[in-house]
């Protein structure tokens, strides 16, 4: 990954780790009740590696978020200049 593909990708990140401890979620409860592959969970809040839309989705869901919610804090993290594409 590299360019704005990592740069999302770390928001993502940025925005599960910050939800999940301010909801004080423990991250193998999140994994677990969601079946979540705990190596997927930590390759995710790592910005590791590219993921599955459904696994983000798994993740949004047990943090109590809905898309909605969640596209807005990703919005904010990245910013009004973000482009979809890398340059």
């Amino acid at each position: 990954m590299q360019g704005n593909t990592k740069k999302l990708y770390i928001a993502i990140a940025k925005i599960i780790n910050q939800t999940r401890k301010d909801k004080g979620i423990k991250y193998t409860e999140l994994c677990y009740e969601n079946d979540i592959a705990m190596s997927t969970y930590d390759d995710i809040v790592n910005a590791k590696t590219k993921t599955s839309y459904l696994n983000i989705a798994k993740i949004i869901k047990g943090l109590g978020l809905n898309f909605k919610e969640f596209g807005e804090l990703l919005d904010k993290e990245l910013g009004e200049d973000f482009k979809f594409i890398d340059e």
